[in-house]
């Protein structure tokens, strides 16, 4: 797991259920220990038989390990790094490594402070990343600074803590630490001691040299080589952790857990915070005792250094470490996010072997009530996960869910378990590739990797684990265009276990890690993906209801070409931290993104937008997204883009641009984001700007990262969180500029550095009243000084009139030269709203030079070029490619009936009619058609989008397979129909309740519920604080009892299925 994923505190949204938050648990705050005094020891003893073998590797998989180990150079050198790392740790003393475990008295820190280095600032973390700081477990309780290469503290910690802390005559010096922290001048706490006490039990970067990784290497270690070197080591530093751990609470104990109750709530843990605890602590420690526990009752050493024989040390270790981490876990001292402290759970209980069992299954499985970080596999995988697979969160956190349930599938197994029977199992795995764009990235969104949106899932264990569970090709093709199949397979610790998998039989194009796939649409999740049919030009567009880890960045695009994101999303912030301010200013703002901002406000509400159509065609795509409700104020908050493809002429590369329209009704401020990747920035001739403004955007006396929008949190002695800015993020922009001279020429021009060939250029259409304005800004304000140039088109209204814009742009990527010679606004005859772009572009193959592109939203559009035939349509987009003669060389239009051009007349119907039948199973639907509309053929719908729509909600699916049967149109649809699984507490009428957290309550207004066996109770009317009303009671032989689990299916009897009409036509 990335060091940028560890720390993992979220963004909430309201959940429909009345239970505590999970994320920081209820019951009052907590002092932290007393300073300086010794905590009384606590020792527990067994409290079920001691563990009598060996669980959680069988003898033939160790032995199929080490005959990896003997055939493949590959597997040589996974074991060469486990051995790297073991033999550090194996060459220490028994006292000094036993030694080096500290007691619950010393605090722990994951940050040192937010304001860097007390010398080089915040300088530190572009050097050394999110945990800068070097440490040597050979001088404890030190931190070195990787610029100056000063060490703080300058007083000698470990002789006051070995005097159990009675000797204050060491805490002496510049710069003294006596473990809770120095204050320096600016008033921030510096947690020297702290810091260097939580990284030398865990640090995620190289070179690992801290206890729990170096465990874990011994234990490794030991079961490829049976070398008993390893065990005794690792015995050491395991017997001594469980002395310590019974009094570890990360709550009292640490910088975080303190500053939280200063917030008023609770942040809990053990050694480690409550995150990092189970990812990176409780399963670590199960795992190497397992691994090194049949050597225990031979090693004499290690009896006679804790003075106990080898059964004691076995109970020993099971009560105080085994035992109480389990404890741990249903306290939520061990809960990340979700599936990690389950992966946690399952491993003790493995390695425990004769707990419990029954109760630990049940919990991680079939629980269905709690809050929703512990709620069951069967109820999460329907609860907290969309129906095309992706969980609730941001994409990188999401594959931490594949992740962590691939992990936890073998434990299930050896519990007896098989999980690959609960359905949308095996769609977590496919949502990771599903979201790969041009066989090269992933979008980068919400707090998801960085600005150059590298793959997401480039984890070859997880899709080896995937296919010896499905055996499912593509996954075999991932691992391929990963380096990763055959003996390449070798990657990691536990692949070792396993023999390799033979390469695919057709795997992806050089280069990609996955062959072309078709324009997509995650429409649970929400997110679109457009692309050229050679998949070489993607285009992303996030419209999804804000659950975890996201940005304020609804209607949000990504555009990738030439290898490269040419306008990324900026990727993680410096940190998941609530006391820094540029996480929540910049970072997660929504001016940062590629969208609209309206009144200097991030956007404020949350309901996920309406897809009004995802029209594919073989040179032309479109997608019009609306969301009104991202702000309060606006009645229109729509996107509609239309990707356009170039027939590649002779010698020419593949070539195509995207047109995009941004309608806002509402507010009296609207601004226009959009920006390029890191890298080089020009003008053309004859553009000049004025002078940089002095300041910032948000006015020449705000200064770079100024919080100058929000009394509370700008106040100089501000120190709680900002996870509740709203204001507008315009601090982080300067060197704000204007154009002087030359605007009807401007095109920005932005070459990527990661290739300069790839290029991208920008052309933002007139409209009254907008003004144009550049700014730089930092890609983070604290790790990532790369400055990216924005461009923010501004139209600004009377406070007591709603202000209505329509902004539009071009962006053209391209690779050796451009293609695009210009693009300009035409007028329209129709309704307003109603919008024509003609392109003039270079001579395609079919002769075509100029492309009419047309946005409406209802009536009709005319259009009439001079010497050209006037153009007539009733489609929400059309595009028509016209040659030197201004004749027709294609059209395309979706969402409409017609286009007529001269003798070009192209006409089309939407499919429309009602839901007849529902097999949610098997993701079926019937339709009884309209008797307006004539039978379509159906093979001309696989692969289009299904609208539904009820009078409470509107969704769409992609359509999978079709046929006509008995006068009605069956669809097979993409996504799962399954939205959600409750357990019943009680039922009455038209209501029932539950205790199942349905974290995705607000898309299920308008769903269909149904009993287990998917016989129909009702129409959900709403949903709130854990009581399901339905439109009318249901019937009476269907009861709803207590106990009883019910489902939530996303379309129901009766609601509306539209599917619009798309047509391509090029002239012969």
């Amino acid at each position: 797991m990335r060091a940028a994923l560890a720390l993992a505190f979220v963004t909430f949204v309201s959940v429909a259920l009345a239970v505590r938050d999970p994320w920081f648990p209820d019951g009052p705050v907590r002092d932290p220990i007393p300073h300086g005094e010794l905590l009384p020891p606590k020792v527990r003893t067994p409290q079920f038989p001691l563990k009598t073998a060996r669980t959680l590797h069988s003898d033939a998989e160790i032995a199929q390990a080490r005959a990896n180990l003997q055939k493949y150079p590959a597997a040589r050198a996974v074991e060469r790094d486990v051995l790297t790392i073991a033999d550090y740790w194996a060459a220490w003393d028994d006292t000094a490594l036993r030694d080096l475990v500290t007691s619950a008295e010393v605090p722990r820190s994951l940050i040192l402070c937010e304001a860097g280095c007390p010398i080089h600032g915040k300088k530190i973390y572009e050097v050394g990343g999110s945990y800068p700081w070097i440490i040597d477990p050979k001088h404890p309780f030190k931190v070195t600074c990787p610029i100056g290469g000063e060490s703080y503290p300058d007083n000698d910690y470990g002789a006051y803590y070995r005097s159990g802390f009675k000797d204050r005559s060491t805490l002496k010096g510049k710069y003294v630490d006596d473990g809770w922290g120095w204050v320096g001048p600016n008033g921030q706490r510096y947690w020297f001691v702290a810091h260097a006490n939580l990284l030398q039990w865990q640090r995620i970067d190289p070179p690992n040299r801290s206890i729990i990784p170096g465990f874990t290497a011994l234990g490794h270690a030991y079961l490829l080589t049976g070398d008993a070197r390893y065990a005794h080591k690792a015995a050491v530093l395991l017997r001594r952790i469980a002395e310590v751990y019974p009094n570890m609470d990360f709550e009292r104990q640490s910088d975080f857990g303190i500053r939280m109750a200063g917030e008023g709530t609770r942040y809990t843990g053990k050694i480690l915070g409550a995150i990092w605890e189970a990812d990176f602590g409780a399963a670590q420690f199960a795992e190497a005792y397992d691994d090194i526990w049949p050597t225990i009752d031979g090693d004499l050493a290690l009896q006679k250094l804790y003075g106990q024989t080898g059964e004691q040390l076995r109970a020993f270790i099971e009560a105080n470490y085994l035992e109480e981490a389990i404890d741990a876990y249903f306290d939520d001292k061990i809960r990340g996010n979700y599936g990690t402290h389950q992966h946690a759970l399952l491993t003790l209980a493995v390695v425990r072997q004769h707990g419990d069992n029954t109760r630990y299954l049940n919990e991680v499985v079939h629980r269905a009530d709690g809050h929703f970080l512990r709620v069951g596999m069967e109820y999460a995988l329907n609860d907290l996960v969309f129906r095309d697979g992706a969980p609730h969160e941001s994409p990188d956190y999401n594959f931490a869910w594949t992740r962590t349930f691939a992990n936890s599938a073998g434990l299930l197994q050896k519990l007896g378990y098989d999980l690959t029977t609960l359905p949308r199992m095996r769609r977590l795995f496919d949502q990771s590739l599903d979201f790969v764009v041009t066989g090269t990235h992933s979008p980068a969104v919400g707090d998801s990797t960085n600005v150059f949106a590298p793959i997401i899932g480039a984890n070859p264990l997880v899709y080896q684990q995937a296919f010896r569970l499905y055996e499912e090709p593509r996954h075999a093709v991932f691992l391929a265009g990963l380096g990763a199949d055959g003996e390449a397979g070798f990657k990691s610790y536990d692949s070792l276990f396993s023999p390799p998998l033979a390469p695919p039989a057709h795997p992806a194009p050089p280069g990609r890690v996955l062959p072309p796939q078709a324009s997509r649409l995650l429409s649970g999740y929400g997110y679109a993906i457009l692309n050229n049919p050679a998949d070489t030009r993607a285009l992303g567009l996030y419209y999804g209801e804000h659950v975890n880890h996201y940005h304020h960045d609804r209607l949000a695009f990504d555009l990738f070409a030439h290898g490269q994101a040419m306008t990324p999303s900026l990727g993680y912030p410096d940190a998941m931290n609530d006391f820094n301010a540029g996480i929540f200013t910049w970072s997660k703002a929504t001016i940062s993104h590629n969208t609209v901002t309206v009144d200097a406000r991030r956007q404020e509400a949350n309901p996920t937008g309406t897809l009004r159509f995802f029209s594919d065609g073989p040179a032309i795509r479109a997608i019009s997204v609306d969301a009104p409700g991202s702000y309060p104020q606006t009645t229109t908050y729509r996107r509609t883009m239309v990707m356009v493809d170039l027939p590649p002429a002779a010698g020419q590369p593949e070539q195509g641009y995207v047109v995009d329209f941004f309608d806002v009704a509402g507010g009296h401020q609207h601004d226009y984001s959009l920006h390029g990747p890191p890298g080089d920035f020009s003008l053309p001739p004859g553009v000049t700007l004025n002078r940089p403004a002095k300041g910032t955007l948000a006015g020449e006396k705000v200064a770079l990262g100024e919080v100058y929008d929000d009394p509370v949190r700008g106040a100089k002695d501000f120190k709680g969180s900002f996870r509740y800015y709203e204001g507008s993020g315009f601090q982080h922009l300067f060197n704000v500029q204007t154009i002087k001279r030359g605007e009807s020429l401007f095109v920005a021009n932005y070459a990527h550095e990661k290739d300069p060939s790839a290029r991208l250029r920008i052309r933002i259409l007139p409209q009254p009243g907008q003004q144009l304005l550049l700014a730089d800004a930092h890609v983070s304000p604290v790790k990532h000084p790369e400055l990216i140039k924005y461009l923010i088109a501004r139209r600004t209204g009377p406070a007591d009139q709603p202000l209505e814009s329509t902004f539009i742009s071009v962006l053209e990527p391209y690779s050796g030269q451009p293609f695009v010679n210009s693009a300009t606004s035409l007028p329209v005859a129709g309704l307003a709203g109603t919008r024509a772009v003609l392109v003039s572009r270079a001579t395609d193959a079919r002769g075509g030079t100029r492309d009419l592109i047309l946005h409406r939203t209802e009536g009709i559009t005319r259009v009439a070029l001079p010497g050209a035939e006037p153009i007539e349509t009733d489609a929400e987009v059309a595009v028509v490619t016209l040659d030197d003669a201004n004749q027709p060389v294609r059209a395309f239009f979706t969402a409409g009936t017609y286009l007529r051009m001269g003798q070009l007349n192209l006409t089309a119907a939407a499919v429309t009619g009602e839901v007849s039948s529902v097999n949610a199973q098997k993701a079926m639907l019937g339709i009884r058609l309209d008797p307006t509309t004539p039978a379509p053929d159906p093979a001309t719908l696989i692969g289009r989008t299904l609208r539904v729509e009820n009078a409470l909600h509107q969704d769409a699916f992609t359509i999978r397979s079709a046929r006509l049967e008995n006068g009605e149109l069956v669809l097979e649809t993409r996504d799962d129909l399954r939205v959600g699984l409750a357990r019943v507490a009680t039922a009455s009428g038209s209501e029932l309740t539950t205790k199942t957290p349905l974290y995705l309550a607000a898309l299920y207004p308008g769903t269909m519920l149904t009993d287990r066996r998917f016989l129909p109770l009702g129409t959900v009317k709403t949903v709130k604080d854990g009581t399901v009303t339905l439109a009318t009671p249901p019937p009476a032989q269907f009861p709803i009892t207590p106990g009883d689990d019910v489902w939530f299916i996303a379309l129901g009897f009766g609601d509306r299925i539209t599917i619009p009409a798309t047509v391509t036509w090029e002239r012969k």
